[in-house]
């Protein structure tokens, strides 16, 4: 007979931790100072960022703490190395070209590339998703909340 904690499933551990992780970062970003949503500090997106992974993971960690699905005979899924590779390096080419190409184009290209390794889309709705979430994320940070974005090769915003 297994114990309990056998018997839970990577979704549960993950999430575990998961919620340990958001609450350094808010500990950290408590050190910062927050601010208010009228005048933010510089720990505010961090501290807003945290604690809303913390409340997923959270509730992430309720639904499978309390599900059964981990006794019902199914195979994990098998991991795809390949996949985590890519993407750690496509984080670090997004780094590398962030200043010259643009916050815009370089989050287009890194959003088409993560949509495309984690699951194969019609193109048409890639690049639809990916540009539409990089223009609207750059209005958001750059305009409205009036955050430095790098401008890069896309000057006309």
């Amino acid at each position: 007979m297994k114990s309990w904690i056998a018997r839970k499933g990577t979704d549960c551990w993950t999430a575990l931790v998961l919620m340990v992780f958001s609450g350094m970062i808010i500990r950290e970003a408590l050190d910062l100072d927050v601010g208010t949503p009228a005048n933010p500090g510089s720990g505010f997106m961090i501290f807003i960022t945290a604690a809303v992974l913390g409340l997923m993971a959270s509730a992430q960690f309720i639904k499978s703490f309390f599900s059964n699905d981990q006794n019902t005979g199914r195979s994990p899924e098998k991991i795809k190395l390949w996949r985590i590779v890519s993407v750690i390096a496509a984080n670090a080419m997004y780094i590398a070209i962030l200043d010259r190409a643009g916050y815009i184009l370089s989050t287009f290209i890194l959003l088409c590339f993560l949509v495309q390794v984690y699951e194969k889309g019609r193109w048409i709705w890639v690049v639809a998703g990916a540009s539409t979430t990089s223009v609207l994320t750059y209005l958001i940070f750059a305009k409205l909340l009036q955050l430095n974005l790098p401008q890069g090769l896309i000057t006309f915003f």
